[in-house]
């Protein structure tokens, strides 16, 4: 069931995308147990502590998805548009093509020729758009994989809240958050050699290290 889930969030965001919220959960989260444990943190009692951690993750996790939504739906809109201008020849139609030699960067295509890109970017201009039922999917599966965003950063302050109210004393409880946090960091990490073509103990190393220490700089530096 649990697999089937983190699959499932996978899916709505792609692993990128997800291992990015994690990461945004993960280490706000840290953030607020550091600066609890060294008393740079005024936080009253443990029901406050993770009042603030549950408050600045819905409030990242929320803005994150919404941009993400935006950026996706004006992103798309920009796609059909120089498509079809691209359709009228002349400057216009070299203005797309760049475009979209621009916007497939990042992708498979950067393995190709340049000829071979270009041949590409030309033929997609000679596609038929999508009409509005498949322009209205599209945003259906933009809006879920935002709320996949959403999801995701907030589920990480389940390791992290849990031992704090559960466990005393508070000092203990935040140790506790700290590891139960580096272990699943380094397991996502460690994950990731399923999606990417990356070694699992290498990942997990180096995705708990470069997370500490973007905790331990932001603690000491207000972030």
């Amino acid at each position: 069931m649990g697999r089937r889930a983190s699959h499932g969030l996978i899916a709505m965001t792609g692993p990128g995308l997800a291992l990015q919220e994690l990461l945004y959960g993960f280490i706000m989260e840290l953030i607020f147990v550091t600066a609890a444990r060294i008393g740079m943190l005024d936080y009253g009692d443990a029901g406050a502590l993770v009042l603030m951690i549950v408050g600045m993750n819905a409030t990242w996790g929320a803005i994150d998805a919404v941009v993400f939504y935006l950026i996706d739906s004006f992103g798309a809109r920009k796609h059909v548009m120089m498509i079809n201008k691209g359709k009228m020849g002349g400057q216009d139609r070299e203005e797309a093509i760049a475009y979209l030699v621009e916007e497939f960067g990042g992708t498979p295509m950067d393995a190709l020729a340049p000829e071979e890109e270009r041949r590409i970017c030309e033929e997609i201009l000679r596609c038929r758009t999508e009409d509005s039922y498949g322009m209205s999917k599209d945003r259906r599966d933009m809006a879920l994989s935002s709320l996949g965003c959403f999801i995701i950063t907030f589920l990480t302050i389940i390791p992290v809240a849990v031992p704090i109210l559960l466990i005393q004393p508070i000092e203990l409880a935040l140790g506790v958050a700290s590891g139960l946090s580096s272990v699943i960091l380094f397991f996502v990490g460690y994950k990731m050699k399923d999606y990417f073509s990356v070694n699992g103990w290498v990942m997990g190393l180096f995705l708990t290290g470069v997370s500490w220490a973007i905790t331990i700089v932001a603690t000491f530096t207000g972030g």
